[in-house]
């Protein structure tokens, strides 16, 4: 047999199995009706990094993540992120980071913005050097609030410590305040 008709005889071959296959790899989307409840997309391990002209705005890390597109919502398990500040021009080439922290679970409304961590919160501020942490916490992205009902406990890197139940800030104001039970150390700079 020559070289041209072993060729020819494989493309007869893939020619005929070909439809075979393609009948055997349809997709029936109808099998599986979906409801409202069923997550769009699921993914495991997984990392989320949200860009704005070349550079990352937040990066996510979640050991599961859950998209529900009819309800506007991403659940997250063992959450992670980071956000970054916007890069200034030419004075730097990476973003520094603004914030971080870490919850048990996320929910993020995708539409809204507003999300809340639950299930043992740390939250670090970088930029305000003071981190947190507390039960649950819910961000309201339009109103820019901060709140968490239980007992939160806040800490400075100069040693400043609170802890109080009922915590809001506003950030636009530049203003947050617990509701009951406040206590701790308050540490003053006497060279400013």
């Amino acid at each position: 047999m020559d070289k041209n008709t072993g060729k020819n005889w494989q493309k007869r071959c893939i020619l005929l199995l070909w439809p075979l296959f393609m009948a055997a790899c349809s997709f029936s989307y109808d099998m599986y009706p979906q409801n409202d409840d069923d997550p769009n997309l699921v993914m495991e391990n997984a990392e989320y990094v949200r860009m704005i002209n070349g550079n990352p705005e937040i990066r996510l890390n979640a050991e599961e993540i859950r998209q529900y597109e009819v309800k506007h919502t991403m659940e997250l398990d063992n959450f992670s992120f980071e956000q970054y500040n916007p890069a200034q021009e030419a004075q730097e080439e990476i973003p520094g980071i603004n914030a971080r922290g870490k919850a048990g679970m996320a929910q993020m409304e995708t539409d809204t913005r507003n999300v809340f961590l639950h299930n043992g919160v740390t939250l670090e501020v970088v930029s305000e050097d003071f981190s947190m942490e507390t039960e649950e916490i819910s961000w309201q992205d339009n109103e820019r609030l901060l709140n968490a009902p239980g007992s939160v406990h806040i800490r400075r890197s100069d040693g400043t410590t609170m802890q109080g139940t009922g915590f809001s800030a506003d950030v636009r104001r530049r203003s947050w305040e617990f509701e009951s039970m406040v206590e701790g150390t308050i540490i003053e700079d006497n060279n400013n």
